[in-house]
């Protein structure tokens, strides 16, 4: 039994719409926690380093306290080293983009269903080149997700939790 071409090209485009929009959820929702991460670095940073200078101006004659000044400079430093080793400006760079690219992605292959069903007997190699297009740019992007440090299983069922949602809405 052999498949129309046309309704080969339909399935793969719906799948490959799946994935891209299940790797944008992700690349969304590590970009969220990246920032969040950043943002909490950044304030305990402030903290920590201004802690410390009002910790050595406050308990300068009061040696019972001089321990909190090496305390306070010392999680300054440690909070910046653990934000620098993590890379995490050059995190929310890389996810950024990704998540840029991959909703262009998307936008695409949402305007070739449209052409799909505005023109049901589609010229079958014109979409196919299409399509193969679309696969080797998600190939790419998908290429480019580096092992990400707070990316969890939980967070991979909770994408797909939200593309299965959204696909099954009208």
């Amino acid at each position: 039994m052999t498949i129309d071409p046309r309704d080969a090209i339909w399935n793969e485009v719906h799948d490959l719409m799946y994935r891209v929009n299940y790797a944008i959820e992700l690349k969304t929702a590590l970009l969220i926690r990246w920032v969040w991460l950043d943002s909490i670095t950044k304030i305990a940073v402030a903290i920590a380093s201004g802690g410390a200078a009002l910790a050595g101006l406050v308990f300068w004659k009061n040696s019972d306290y001089t321990f909190l000044w090496p305390m306070f400079t010392s999680a300054s430093a440690l909070l910046a080293i653990v934000s620098r080793q993590l890379s995490v400006a050059e995190k929310l760079q890389a996810h950024a983009t990704s998540s840029g690219s991959l909703t262009a992605l998307s936008i695409d292959i949402g305007s070739l269903i449209v052409r799909m069903k505005i023109n049901s007997n589609f010229p079958v190699a014109e979409f196919e080149k299409k399509l193969l297009g679309f696969r080797s740019k998600y190939g790419i992007e998908v290429g480019k997700f580096p092992h990400d440090l707070l990316l969890t299983q939980k967070l991979r069922i909770k994408a797909q939790q939200a593309v299965n949602r959204s696909a099954s809405s009208p």
